[in-house]
């Protein structure tokens, strides 16, 4: 019960990034003639979608606001999920969860490229080929510049870095303060290096690629801090302590790539702070709600198949008469039916093999796997 807020809060950041994509990127030309949609496919954006991308006053946004959600409960459960594990075992089960879903998700963009190609008649994205997909299996290639094939992995690859960077300071010692203030240190260290980065080193270095991500990694720590207050570990003023001191680097970070102290990112960053800050706060008052448990439970592979089934479906729906509204209700309906799908055939197995073999010595493999095929429920780790 002490985590069904944060449970919740990722089902709400799913759908969050889902109104962004179907309701605002999918009208970009760009975007569309990646996937293979012929420039003479046109429509007109509804009202009722306009403030999607044109926010008004406050300038919230979406994608951005779940993304960043997304990374606090990562900064949360993450210590949850290292608690009595060594670093080891740790890796094993975070690479279990993350990449067999992954990679069955990818499949399904690749298909999702085939289809548009073969119903519009037009060439096969250069997305698909050997090289751009083999450089997107790992996670590693926004440090080459590579962008993400299915438009959305790229967070996927700072929570890889993320869980590296935590297994690492966690092997220093496991106390708290000593925790936090390593974390300080290396949030001090990547603000001066994302201050180098945009005053003068050519952004397509590796060095820039890099660090551009210390803007979310930095943020992501902020999570962590609500772990140790919620687990005793810290008092709420140690931990403010700590949090105004990330929370100013992250501004810092944010600043030297946006050019203004609050611009959309730090902006809706901050926003997403506040809220699941208050729905901590409130954490008691949570109960369950079946929907937004399921779409929680099935958020992962939601996140990852819903860019490329909108933006390839959608267009074909509106080309065979489909109206706009009935198109985007059409295509979400195919992605929570796919996540599901995911979710039960991938993701529930992949996790509970994962932690079968984290915890039991390698010549019990055989048996392991057989034992998974019926797995039990995973934690919210």
């Amino acid at each position: 019960m002490k985590l069904r807020f944060a449970h919740q809060l990722r089902g709400i950041a799913a759908l969050a990034v889902v109104i962004h994509h179907f309701g605002g990127i999918f009208f970009s030309p760009a975007v569309r003639s990646i996937v293979g949609v012929p420039t003479r496919f046109d429509t007109a954006r509804p009202g009722y979608v306009d403030h999607v991308m044109a926010p008004g006053v406050g300038g919230f946004l979406y994608g951005v606001f779940g993304v960043a959600v997304f990374f606090l409960i990562s900064g949360f459960v993450i210590p949850i999920s290292l608690r009595g594990l060594a670093t080891g075992p740790f890796l094993v089960r975070r690479w279990f969860r993350i990449y067999p879903v992954y990679w069955c998700c990818l499949l399904i963009s690749l298909s999702m490229y085939v289809a548009s190609a073969s119903y519009w008649g037009t060439a096969l994205s250069d997305r698909i080929s050997g090289a751009y997909v083999w450089r997107n299996l790992s996670l590693l290639h926004s440090a080459q510049g590579i962008p993400s094939l299915d438009f959305v992995c790229w967070s996927l690859a700072v929570e890889v870095k993320f869980y590296l960077v935590v297994a690492l300071v966690f092997a220093g010692g496991r106390n708290a303060h000593r925790v936090m203030a390593t974390c300080v240190g290396f949030v001090v260290a990547g603000t001066c290096a994302a201050y180098v980065a945009t005053h003068g080193v050519r952004p397509e270095t590796f060095f820039a690629y890099l660090v551009s991500d210390m803007r979310f990694l930095s943020f992501m720590f902020l999570g962590s801090l609500f772990y140790y207050v919620l687990y005793g570990e810290l008092t709420s003023t140690a931990a403010l302590g700590y949090g105004i001191t990330i929370y100013a680097m992250f501004l810092a970070i944010a600043l030297f790539y946006e050019g203004r102290i609050f611009g959309p990112l730090a902006l809706n960053y901050s926003y997403a702070l506040v809220v699941f800050a208050a729905c901590y706060r409130l954490r008691a008052s949570f109960g369950r709600n079946r929907l937004l448990d399921v779409i929680a439970d099935i958020s992962f592979p939601l996140y990852l198949v819903h860019s490329l089934i909108g933006y390839v479906g959608m267009p074909i729906l509106m080309d065979l008469g489909v109206p706009y509204t009935g198109a985007w209700m059409a295509a979400l309906v195919a992605t929570l039916a796919v996540a599901w799908l995911v979710h039960v055939t991938v993701e529930l197995p992949a996790n509970a093999f994962g932690k079968r073999v984290s915890s039991r010595p390698l010549r019990h493999l055989s048996g392991i796997w057989r034992d998974s095929a019926s797995p039990p429920r995973p934690s919210s780790d």
